[in-house]
């Protein structure tokens, strides 16, 4: 059986055109179909889609179909909802690729499960977002090797912290590795 078999998805119209047509050929290939009746809307993680729809459809992320199609199964729709009521917006499923004290992890751990997202002690196939302050670990090593099969975010946790203080979730691009802009602007500060 198909994946995505039973799936009828409609795509938010906040999807770029570019991210549209990969999401539209990913669910198309593995069995979904963009015919009527829906049964799915698919949204950026992290957009306010929710609502714009009426009805009992499913309203996911881009994620959603990402994960299920990057680990051959469909993934939990509760983990990967788009939900506006937490301020990370969308499923994190968190590592830390640094030595942090045992009240910091438990801190940090506690925080990012508040505010929607899992926390995971181990590199494992359902980590989408990885903490990292340095490219020497072992963790980063094979993170940033998986990564394109993955799409998991090598991120510095300086992330996580701007998030908290803006109060929504902020871009990663600025926070990804292997050269983090974030870090290049803070040492160009000292």
């Amino acid at each position: 059986m198909a994946l995505f078999n039973g799936v009828h998805y409609a795509l938010s119209s906040s999807i770029q055109v570019e991210r549209h047509e990969k999401l539209s050929s990913l669910l198309d290939l593995h069995g979904a179909t963009s015919a009527p009746p829906h049964t799915h809307i698919i949204a950026l993680a992290g957009s306010h889609i929710q609502g714009e729809y009426e009805g009992s459809l499913y309203v996911v992320s881009d994620m959603w179909v990402q994960r299920s199609v990057v680990l051959g199964q469909l993934q939990p729709m509760k983990q990967l909802t788009v939900n506006v009521s937490v301020l990370l917006r969308a499923p994190l499923i968190i590592d830390v690729d640094y030595k942090l004290s045992q009240w910091d992890l438990e801190v940090l751990a506690a925080g990012i499960t508040s505010l929607g997202g899992q926390w995971r002690t181990a590199l494992t196939r359902d980590v989408t977002h990885l903490f990292a302050l340095h490219e020497q670990s072992d963790k980063y090593q094979t993170a940033m090797y998986f990564a394109p099969q993955t799409a998991m975010s090598i991120l510095t946790p300086h992330w996580f912290d701007d998030s908290v203080q803006l109060g929504c979730r902020v871009p990663e691009i600025p926070y990804l590795w292997p050269d983090p802009e974030v870090l290049a602007r803070r040492h160009s500060v000292l």
